[in-house]
């Protein structure tokens, strides 16, 4: 087998894991959370309302074995994921406008979602050994 058949093979693998809302944190689970700060229409007063939107996606990675190079990766490939799947949530609520209107683009959005998850990451290899 080829290597580039082996790492799409485990890009399928860590894709098809189920990415679920996370309602609380557990030893064996990353929250990733994708950021954005929208306006919430009309102002008042005179002053631009805005209103925090976040979207909360658990990763589970009791199945990897942290302390090896591919379980690293496998665990990296499933945070991506999930920040798009969480940045891909925020636009279905409400969608960018592209206008300036305060909306934080995709790339930003997944590249927050992603840093935010990097200290739950390194914690979670280190407690690995």
């Amino acid at each position: 087998m080829s290597r580039s058949f082996l790492a799409t093979a485990a890009t399928l693998v860590a894709a098809s894991l189920p990415l679920t809302p996370a309602m609380s944190q557990t030893d064996n689970a990353i929250t990733v959370t994708g950021p954005t700060a929208r306006s919430t229409g009309e102002p008042a007063n005179g002053v631009q309302q805005r209103m925090r939107l976040t979207s909360v996606v658990s990763v589970d990675f009791a199945d990897l074995d942290l302390r090896t190079e591919y379980g690293r990766w496998v665990l990296d490939q499933r945070l991506r994921i999930a920040a798009d799947e969480a940045c891909d949530q925020l636009d279905a609520i409400e969608p960018p406008s592209g206008m300036g209107g305060g909306s934080v683009d995709y790339d930003a959005c997944r590249s927050l979602a992603i840093k935010g998850a990097m200290p739950q990451m390194r914690r979670a290899i280190l407690a690995a050994g």
